[in-house]
């Protein structure tokens, strides 16, 4: 395995950033970087750096967003939204001026220079709505962050604003119905209670997303319940409203670089850190073992000294290593979780040694405790296979999210009414 340096990166990165830029002129909505030398991209709820993305209407509920800059000098960063609808496709129908209340777009102008790290780069933070800036709508949103045309983005990433209503939802995890699949897949059983919301044409007004933890490639859609009454819709025993359990998340720990944690087989200090974690071996048929996960996420911290670690957090190349007796050629492996924006593209993709009979990626990261797997995206699909490397068991705990949003007719876009959690264990 190569070592990799930061000054070499920093200037192949600069050579190819122009094409990269013009590949984003038809973006799609969804968690995209276009910067290679944009990194640590995080948006969470306000003080609370492990939450999702979502806030409520009308309320003093704000948005954090971070990330770092490779680049050596300040670049002057913008950010304006658009709305989606509820399968996130634009709202095409919807003018500007009905969803955003104020200015269309806002600086960045919140930064700061990285602190005796060995890499260097410039921190950014921005909240979210601003006094200036706020959504009127509730729904599906995209952030784009640009530097003067918002339709060459730097990075996009999704956002939801729920409406405050007495709509409910209540739910559980439980082993799928299908005899075939009940030891790999889970059933999400929920009831929407309506508590009083008026809901004329079931079929037409409501449409329901269940999410696996902030997975975006195996998102289901429900057009229907299984039974409708008055006050109630019920989605429960469907045996369609399952996932594949997989498994607990792997992880590392790089908030310090004076040691080797758990995972780690050995640290290098060169023009840049080099971490190399141990093999990862398969776990397609272990039995399945709890341990504690933060279901893909990561956050960020430095435990060598530092006071801030916004800016005085590390850079490091991390070393993954997947052994495997020959390359498969019908797809590719990836590491998936929030590290890589929950995306199998190019930059998650591993990549084959034959000499060394195993699978491989280097990935700059900030020093911190990350989650991750490994998945098999087979060509021409679009839902990723973890149970190829990872197994697949009903016990697995995952963050289930339930989205009830709500069209009348003649309306231009799709409210949205709640945003439920269930977890496979904990109540």
């Amino acid at each position: 395995m190569k070592i990799k340096t930061g000054l070499i990166v920093i200037f192949l990165f600069q050579a190819f950033l122009p094409w990269c830029r013009s590949q984003a002129t038809d973006f799609p909505n969804d968690n995209t970087c276009y910067d290679p030398l944009i990194r640590t991209i995080q948006l969470f709820r306000e003080d609370n750096e492990l939450s999702d993305p979502v806030i409520q209407l009308n309320t003093d509920d704000r948005l954090t967003l971070r990330f770092d800059d490779l680049a050596p000098d300040i670049r002057r960063y913008k950010f304006t939204f658009r709305h989606c609808e509820a399968g996130w496709s634009t709202s095409a129908d919807l003018p500007v001026s009905d969803y955003i209340d104020g200015f269309r777009e806002e600086n960045i102008d919140q930064f700061s220079y990285s602190y005796n790290t060995t890499i260097r780069y410039i921190h950014y933070e921005a909240s979210f709505p601003t006094g200036s800036m706020k959504p009127k709508l509730s729904g599906n949103y995209l952030l784009i962050v640009y530097e003067e045309d918002p339709s060459l983005p730097v990075f996009t990433l999704r956002f939801m604003v729920v409406e405050s209503t007495a709509l409910s939802v209540i739910g559980n995890i439980a082993q799928s119905a299908e005899v075939a699949s009940r030891y790999s897949r889970q059933q999400i059983d929920f009831v929407i209670r309506l508590n009083g919301f008026t809901v004329r044409d079931v079929e037409r007004e409501i449409r329901v997303a269940v999410k696996q933890n902030g997975r975006t490639d195996n998102v289901l859609y429900l057009s229907k319940p299984r039974f409708a009454r008055s006050d109630e819709l019920d989605y429960r025993f469907d045996e369609a409203i399952s996932f594949n359990g997989g498994n607990q998340f792997r992880y590392f720990d790089t908030k310090s670089l004076q040691y080797q944690s758990e995972r780690i087989e050995r640290i290098i200090f060169d023009t840049a850190t080099q971490v190399f974690l141990l093999p990862d071996l398969p776990r397609t048929y272990k039995q399945y073992v709890f341990e504690e996960d933060l279901n893909g996420r990561f956050f960020i911290k430095n435990e060598d000294h530092a006071e801030h670690s916004a800016t005085e957090a590390d850079y490091a190349w991390v070393h993954f290593r997947m052994p495997w007796p020959e390359e498969i050629r019908t797809g590719s492996f990836h590491v998936l979780g929030e590290l890589t924006c929950w995306q199998a593209d190019n930059r998650s993709m591993m990549q084959y040694n034959p000499a060394g009979r195993e699978y491989e990626l280097d990935l700059l990261l900030k020093q911190g405790y990350y989650n991750y797997v490994y998945v098999l995206k087979l060509k021409g699909k679009i839902n990723l296979d973890e149970s190829f490397f990872e197994g697949n068991h009903w016990e697995t705990e995952n963050d289930y999210t339930v989205l009830v949003y709500y069209r009348e007719a003649g309306s231009l876009y799709d409210r949205l009414l709640s945003v439920a959690t269930i977890n496979a264990i904990r109540p």
